[in-house]
């Protein structure tokens, strides 16, 4: 079977995965070598959802790389999971993320948010990818 060839000069069209979430820190860790935060929100696709960010410094800490974990719960009989990598940089109190998440459904989602440490949100975008 041959595999498809991508385009390098083809524009990317994003399309939204859900409406905008708004989820809130329920805790921090801060840590030399790296933040953790728990998170939690009713997110439109996934349900009641708990998530924890672990975030990596780069060297004068104004960005780095991070890694997710997430468990979305639809119904009573239904619960995904997903795991996510990303890169995300600080301006001021707040912080800007990029990451690509693999859902347990299959699905992969793009998503672009913004950490508020004040407010103590995280306002996330969802796209799909797959």
């Amino acid at each position: 079977m041959e595999a498809k060839k991508m385009s390098i000069t083809a524009p990317l069209t994003l399309q939204p995965r859900q409406e905008q979430s708004v989820m809130n820190i329920t805790s921090m860790e801060i840590g030399d070598e790296e933040n953790v935060i728990h998170l939690e929100a009713t997110m439109g696709a996934y349900g009641k959802v708990y998530s924890t960010i672990r975030f990596r410094f780069n060297a004068d800490r104004s960005g780095g790389t991070y890694q997710g974990q997430g468990r979305g719960f639809i119904d009573e009989n239904t619960m995904v999971a997903g795991a996510g990598v990303g890169i995300w940089r600080r301006e001021g109190s707040k912080a800007y993320l990029e990451e690509v998440v693999t859902i347990s459904d299959g699905t992969q989602n793009l998503h672009r948010s913004t950490l508020d440490m004040l407010a103590k949100t995280l306002v996330v975008d969802a796209y799909i990818l797959t």
